[in-house]
């Protein structure tokens, strides 16, 4: 969830990016994308040097193909920006269609710190995540716990109120009638020592859509039913935690202003049959633009209800197993052909070169 002080957490320097770097990668850090160009044959990618204030810093590259992968709403602005600018005058009007929210609720239980100090309580012994549970059909709750000292996220905790009429002031009652308790969250000191995250998830049909008005992502209901303000399941699974933990039950502050919370954008690059349905195809290229294509968490096109980072890493392990290798033919469909199921392409060179330590060669 927020690393690991001993270097155990699995991150991309560790696996792709490393991997990538001994077959002859080369990795610019701190460079952000501003722009994608049409240039003959192939694409020019305009950057700057990440949080710059001036111009300065700033690179293009060529390239024939490019890939995408900034992540939903990464992805989802630079696509956005190049279609309001004219860069990409063939892109699909559906950029921004079918933005998910993974209908999420991000809630949790804590005990008060006097009572975690006298029953010698530390919930952040342990792994982040280690189960799941499922109240009902749609609904999946992940137990979570941050490591010792990781307590910025105790500022966005507040009282558990239901959905429903007059909310924002069934908050504020909550708040005044116990005065003393709700005071002592403005301190998040041993924060993550003390509390238990409940990570709240749904499989549900809804969406969003993103439009880009005046250089800013903006959102309107899409397709589906509405995104819920609140879920049922998950606050009577954070009281029966709380209960059980001795605790008190909480959610973020923006839900009593029924502005609900989720740590997994997906979608508005979703694949789609054909531009009408979907920004890119099966095989994650961008209609209407050969040679670039998503291949992130903008590409999903359903709410997962589950912690999506196996299904983009899955997506992505498909999209690059069709890939040509470089001067061979490409086995897959031209772009805007209907979908056909092909074999993996096997590598040209191997996975892990031979100048790799002798464990990852085993």
């Amino acid at each position: 969830m927020t690393g690991c002080r001993h270097g155990a957490k699995n991150t991309l320097v560790k696996n792709y990016l490393w991997l990538a770097e001994r077959l002859g990668v080369e990795v610019h850090p701190r460079t952000t994308a501003v722009a994608v160009r049409p240039s003959g044959s192939g694409y020019r990618v305009e950057t700057v040097r990440t949080g710059a204030w001036s111009r300065r810093g700033r690179r293009v590259f060529e390239a024939d193909q490019v890939v995408f992968a900034a992540g939903a709403l990464g992805t989802q602005r630079l696509l956005h920006a190049m279609q309001a600018g004219g860069t990409l005058p063939h892109l699909s009007g559906r950029v921004g269609a079918l933005t998910r929210t993974n209908s999420e609720a991000i809630l949790g239980a804590g005990v008060k710190r006097p009572a975690a100090r006298r029953h010698g309580l530390d919930f952040t012994e342990g792994v982040a995540i280690t189960s799941s549970f499922h109240p009902d059909e749609h609904t999946h709750i992940e137990p979570v716990r941050y490591g010792r000292g990781s307590n910025v996220m105790g500022f966005l905790q507040s009282a558990l109120v239901d959905g429903g009429p007059r909310r924002p002031l069934r908050w504020l009652a909550t708040m005044v009638a116990h005065p003393l308790t709700y005071l002592r969250l403005l301190s998040v000191r041993d924060w993550s020592s003390r509390t238990v995250i409940a990570l709240v998830m749904q499989s549900v049909d809804n969406s969003l859509t993103t439009r880009y008005q005046r250089g800013r992502l903006r959102t309107v209901q899409g397709h589906g039913a509405p995104n819920p303000t609140w879920i049922p399941a998950g606050n009577e699974a954070v009281r029966l935690l709380a209960d059980e933990i001795g605790g008190i039950p909480g959610g973020a502050v923006t839900d009593a202003f029924n502005v609900p919370m989720t740590a997994h954008i997906l979608g508005g690059a979703a694949i789609g049959a054909t531009p009408a349905e979907g920004v890119v195809d099966a095989y994650h290229r961008v209609f209407g633009h050969p040679g670039l294509h998503v291949v992130d968490g903008a590409a999903v096109a359903a709410n997962l209800g589950v912690n999506p980072s196996l299904t983009i890493t899955a997506q992505a392990e498909r999209a690059m197993s069709l890939w040509p290798n470089k001067g061979e033919p490409d086995p897959r469909p031209p772009l805007g052909s209907a979908y056909e199921r092909i074999a993996p392409v096997a590598p040209a060179t191997p996975a892990v070169p031979p100048h790799a330590p002798a464990a990852l060669r085993r």
